[in-house]
């Protein structure tokens, strides 16, 4: 028995109390708080959570507890313990119940807050960062947007690995193509996503450009089968922030693509533009709006126009790692949920919480969905030479396919005349950084050579449409004559 006594000096019940004891009870405040600014909000929110019992209403308990709260996607919770901090003057506790009210779509509370933000740093005499206005832009923005909710309907949703989503966009050939410097197989950085079209003779793609953030930026096929230099997108898309996951319509002209700068809500918006054939430039880019962007990152828009399906991505659930692909039916015009009318809250609508809340009564997508299905990678990957629309209904993807020498070589010579803006463009592009950084004589000569250059560019731009157009009668000719 003094054996057992010596080698087991406490009781029974003691070795109990150390074995179950609470973390929290292990844990020093001091701790915590090491805790919660290396961002480790679970493992000290326990520890907050005890010693509010025993002080209730401490301003700085409470706030850090209803920031690891936040953290941990408990929004109502965090929303009762910042409103204390706030009380207690707690700096920081505006700025955080703002970030609260903007994850509950609460935007009108969001910018007021951010504001009793701004107010509590002036009165400190603090500076105020840059970022806490933006934020309350944001609000107001999204706020506007809430209001304006496209009716559009969502058919399904998949939550996918977010390094390889492209794989899961199964588009027909006619669509083009999205994925990386491998799978599309040419030589754009290691770190970005591109777009290529259905002719397989540009590449779209977002790649960091040093003192700028991420650029779109382009690479065209030259008649010898090699990529031209990487050039930035003309005016009117690229700005000092981030822009990425380019994606093109078959017209060549309309632009889907995500950025974080000016006009976004939160993270990556998706955007739409149209490129001005006339002078080269973009015009200027609106926001898609809700539901198909949040306070969280959406990006990659695509749309197959021969299936009438668009997809986006987004991680507005918020799960590591992970992102969720919607799948939705475009709208030929956009057409907002009237906010008297609906039934269901305008913010799950927005959030799309449920996808059968944006169904028409009665709707079944299964053949559409099972359309997609039957897409499969040889589709892909074997695509045809071009498409080319001759009437409804009837696309060419060969010239073999044509039954007028006159309609095939017009159709020729668009390609060719395609090509050549290609040229001519690269060499602009290759031509203004040197003009910028260029003096005297040799920059009155480059600026003669790039007002040349872009006088032709002006003259040819019409060019392929028109010969498209003759060869498109053409051939409805010679097929009438067959009749």
């Amino acid at each position: 028995m003094k054996l057992f006594k010596s080698i087991f000096p406490y009781s029974l019940a003691a070795i109990f109390a150390l074995v179950t004891m609470a973390p929290a009870e292990a844990l020093t405040l001091d701790q915590a708080r090491e805790l919660y600014k290396a961002g480790k909000y679970a493992e000290a929110a326990p520890v907050f959570k005890a010693q509010l019992k025993r002080r209730p209403n401490d301003g700085s308990l409470n706030h850090w507890y209803g920031v690891c709260l936040f953290h941990e996607k408990k929004y109502a919770e965090a929303e009762k313990y910042l409103k204390v901090g706030v009380k207690r003057k707690v700096l920081e506790s505006p700025h955080f119940l703002g970030d609260v009210y903007m994850a509950q779509y609460r935007f009108d509370d969001a910018a007021a807050s951010y504001q009793d933000y701004i107010d509590a740093l002036e009165k400190n005499k603090k500076q105020v960062p840059d970022s806490v206005t933006e934020a309350i832009a944001r609000a107001r923005k999204a706020k506007l947007m809430l209001n304006h909710v496209e009716q559009v309907q969502v058919i399904d949703s998949l939550i996918v690995d977010a390094d390889s989503f492209f794989e899961h966009f199964k588009m027909t050939p006619e669509s083009g193509r999205i994925g990386t410097a491998e799978t599309l197989d040419v030589a754009i950085p290691d770190s970005t996503i591109g777009y290529m079209p259905q002719r397989g003779d540009k590449v779209f793609f977002g790649m960091p450009v040093e003192g700028k953030g991420y650029e779109l930026c382009a690479m065209n096929k030259l008649t010898d089968g090699r990529w031209s230099r990487i050039t930035p997108l003309p005016e009117g898309v690229n700005t000092t922030r981030n822009e990425a996951y380019p994606f093109f319509l078959n017209d060549g002209v309309t632009l889907y693509y995500a950025s974080n700068g000016e006009g976004s809500i939160g993270g990556y918006d998706i955007f739409i533009t149209r490129l001005n054939l006339e002078n080269n430039t973009y015009l200027k880019p609106e926001n898609v709006g809700m539901p198909f962007n949040s306070i969280y990152n959406d990006y990659m828009m695509a749309v197959d126009e021969m299936l009438n399906i668009g997809w986006f991505v987004s991680d507005r659930e918020q799960i590591p790692g992970k992102v969720t692909i919607y799948l939705f039916i475009p709208n030929s015009s956009k057409q907002t949920y009237d906010l008297d009318e609906i039934k269901t809250d305008i913010k799950s609508l927005a959030l799309i919480r449920s996808i059968r809340d944006s169904w028409p009564e009665g709707a079944d997508y299964t053949d559409l969905l099972q359309q997609l299905n039957d897409i499969q990678e040889a589709q892909v990957v074997k695509r045809p030479d071009f498409v080319f629309a001759i009437c409804n209904g009837v696309h060419y993807t060969s010239l073999d396919q044509f039954t007028s020498a006159e309609a095939r070589n017009l159709y020729i010579k668009a390609n060719e005349a395609r090509k050549h803006i290609a040229q001519l463009e690269s060499k602009v592009a290759e031509l203004r950084p040197q003009y910028t950084q260029s003096q005297g004589t040799t920059r009155q000569r480059l600026s003669a050579e790039i007002g040349s250059l872009e006088s032709q560019l002006l003259s040819l731009y019409p060019q392929p449409g028109e010969y498209e157009n003759q060869a498109r009668k053409a051939e409805l000719d010679a097929l009438q004559k067959r009749r």
